[in-house]
């Protein structure tokens, strides 16, 4: 997880939009509600990492710290400033951390290193822009089975965030002898138009990866995953689900998340429109990159069914009541974070999904979300898990 910083405020009502925001949240509010969350888990068991923490013990080794900043600075567009900022003269690890995610001004850079760039604009021009989608951690990477799937983000806004967990991923010591199945430093061809983003990708089984078709991950990107997942064993069938193109539906867990097998939360007036489904097997065809498009003639619930080898339990966002189920899904009812089976994290505001969760024996565990739904996510975006029981 990340636990929102000074990035949250560089946002203006001038930049929120560019910045994928449509309202400015209250920093320290939104910071006790995610450490309310974060606490909320760890009571019930959940070992909880940030990922600014591991962002920290990777800085002491100098070339992955060089390499990193380097990349930082290249998909900005100021490579002018990548060695002063990689050999922290002027800024300590922990004050890098900090700027990768905050960004700097002209003028803070100025103030800090004695230099000003020429072409910066004015003081307050953006050498790096800010990321304050980072608390959403679960877009970033994916992890399947003993895998991970590094992200290519739809919007350069957010390039960075894939950027820096991948370099947790690759150099950190508790993580870097895993395997990168998709999206890893060495394969500059999975990139755009390649896209992929983590919440669109719900693990059904050790067997089984869902995928959306959605705003932010292409059908071509689906296929070339299905294919290094089975080449690599992660997978055996991988399913690709088309959701509406619409940010109200950015991703597939926005409307479509797991509580327990043979259980989950849905907004039905998107899942139950789905046009196709196309499933991917693994193929020995070079010609067809390791998966072939098999013709899927179940529908969506039949799918479930076979997977979780039992009849599943459709929730309704809100319970289905019409009037409050497209508000509920906006502020991210849909997007439970099942700690256990059948034990969920929701926003407190969402009540009438919550009633419907917990009609249907599901332990809630609500938590206070007045700013941290403010950038359009609920709790299953801002967690990315890295181990499952």
């Amino acid at each position: 997880m990340h636990r929102p910083g000074n990035e949250i405020d560089r946002l203006t009502h001038e930049n929120m939009r560019r910045f994928l925001f449509e309202d400015i949240p209250y920093l320290r509010r939104m910071q006790d509600e995610h450490d309310a969350f974060v606490a909320r888990m760890r009571e019930h068991g959940v070992e909880v990492v940030y990922i600014e923490r591991l962002l920290e013990d990777i800085m002491g080794d100098e070339a992955a710290r060089a390499h990193l900043v380097e990349v930082v600075c290249r998909e900005a567009g100021v490579p002018a400033i990548a060695d002063d900022l990689a050999g922290m003269k002027h800024w300590s690890a922990g004050e890098l951390v900090e700027l990768l995610f905050a960004g700097v001004t002209s003028e803070e850079y100025a103030e800090h290193s004695g230099r000003r760039i020429a072409a910066a604009g004015d003081a307050e021009h953006y050498l790096l822009p800010p990321i304050p989608n980072g608390y959403f951690s679960r877009d970033p990477a994916v992890v399947v089975g003993d895998a991970v799937i590094s992200s290519k983000m739809h919007y350069r806004e957010r390039v960075r965030e894939s950027v820096l967990t991948r370099a947790v991923l690759e150099h950190h010591p508790e993580f870097r002898d895993n395997i990168i199945t998709y999206g890893g430093t060495e394969e500059p061809t999975e990139d755009r138009p390649y896209t992929i983003e983590g919440g669109d990708v719900v693990v059904l089984s050790p067997e089984a990866v869902l995928v959306g078709a959605s705003e932010r991950t292409r059908s071509e990107t689906i296929e070339m995953l299905a294919g290094k997942c089975f080449t690599a064993g992660h997978a055996k069938r991988v399913y690709e689900i088309p959701i509406p193109t619409e940010r109200a539906f950015m991703h597939l867990d926005t409307v479509f998340t797991v509580v327990d097998r043979g259980m989950v939360v849905w907004y039905s007036k998107v899942m139950e429109q789905i046009r196709y489904i196309h499933r991917y097997e693994p193929s020995d065809d070079p010609a067809h990159r390791g998966a072939v498009r098999v013709a899927e003639e179940r529908d969506f619930v039949g799918v479930l069914r076979d997977e979780f080898e039992t009849e599943v339990t459709l929730i309704d966002t809100a319970g289905g009541r019409k009037q409050f189920a497209s508000r509920e899904q906006r502020t991210d009812g849909t997007n439970t974070l099942a700690i256990a089976p059948r034990v969920a994290i929701t926003y407190e505001r969402n009540e009438r999904t919550t009633a419907a969760l917990e009609a249907h024996g599901v332990t809630c565990l609500g938590i206070d979300d007045s700013e941290l739904v403010r950038g359009l996510g609920g709790p299953r975006c801002m967690t990315m898990p890295l181990r499952r029981s």
